[in-house]
């Protein structure tokens, strides 16, 4: 059953300066245990293989030192973006620039149309330099939180 009445992003889902790994492997694996503890997945491993297997097919790095991992799997119980900002950058795919914001949405596997509406709305949100800047700026893992909620509502 997939819980769509929980904000996408919340602060125990949102990490703030502190060393997740130093690749991105290591990075999405640290987001997928929040993800986990949160409820909001239901196994890191089989989450984490997909959101690998997404990022085998082209590095999801942005210009500006962002990383958008993405996967959809049966083990998302809750669409939900992971957000953090790290303390300080990290190669994230073989070939990009190194990262600080990194950005892991992860959508029911039976939901694509879910799941192609969030990427779009997290994607048009990242190509906006005040989203980057609000996300750099945050104080506090509340503050990234409501970042990528107000990114997802349109706001």
């Amino acid at each position: 059953m997939n819980d769509t009445s929980s904000p996408v992003s919340a602060p125990d889902i949102a990490s703030l300066d502190q060393d997740l790994g130093a690749d991105g492997a290591t990075v999405i694996r640290s987001l997928a245990a929040l993800l986990h503890d949160a409820g909001r997945i239901s196994d890191v491993d089989v989450f984490v293989d997909a959101a690998l297997a997404r990022e085998a097919l082209g590095s999801t790095v942005l210009p500006g030192g962002l990383a958008m991992p993405h996967a959809r799997s049966h083990t998302v119980t809750t669409p939900s973006v992971a957000v953090a900002r790290l303390p300080e950058p990290v190669t994230f795919s073989s070939g990009s620039e190194p990262v600080r914001l990194v950005l892991l949405i992860a959508a029911p596997g039976d939901d694509s149309v879910g799941y192609l509406a969030l990427l779009q709305k997290i994607a048009t949100a990242c190509v906006k330099y005040a989203f980057v800047s609000d996300l750099l700026d945050a104080r506090t893992p509340e503050a990234l939180a409501d970042h990528v909620a107000a990114a997802v509502a349109g706001r």
